[in-house]
């Protein structure tokens, strides 16, 4: 029994799921339509970084002042306190990444070989 290779667009699917929306598009030659879905995903996956970035580095901040003592159960408190403060910019940037990706991967499956 024979396993047949992967077509372009399954290979295309499996791009944009797993590495990053949009990146199948380049795979199948439509470099423009990729952008669309490659930009608004990556800008609003670098605000998450940095928010999370952000975060770290105030935990820690205390940590390394003594305010914070070194105990993974206060340090996640921590944590879980700061991210209730986020804010609607991170529920966007989230928001936008998650429909970029689901949206290249619908984009993809629809492209007609």
């Amino acid at each position: 029994m024979s396993v047949s290779p992967l077509s372009k667009r399954h290979q295309a699917l499996l791009l944009s799921a797993l590495v990053f929306p949009g990146s199948g598009h380049f795979l199948l030659g439509r470099k423009t339509r990729g952008c669309l879905f490659l930009v608004p995903a990556l800008v609003a996956l670098l605000l998450v970084l940095r928010q999370i970035m952000a975060r770290l580095d105030q935990v820690m901040a205390q940590i390394d002042s003594g305010a914070l003592p070194l105990d993974v159960q206060l340090i996640m408190e921590k944590v879980e306190r700061l991210s209730a403060n986020d804010g609607p910019a991170m529920t966007v940037a989230v928001g936008v990444l998650v429909a970029c990706w689901i949206g290249s991967l619908i984009d993809t499956w629809l492209i007609k070989p």
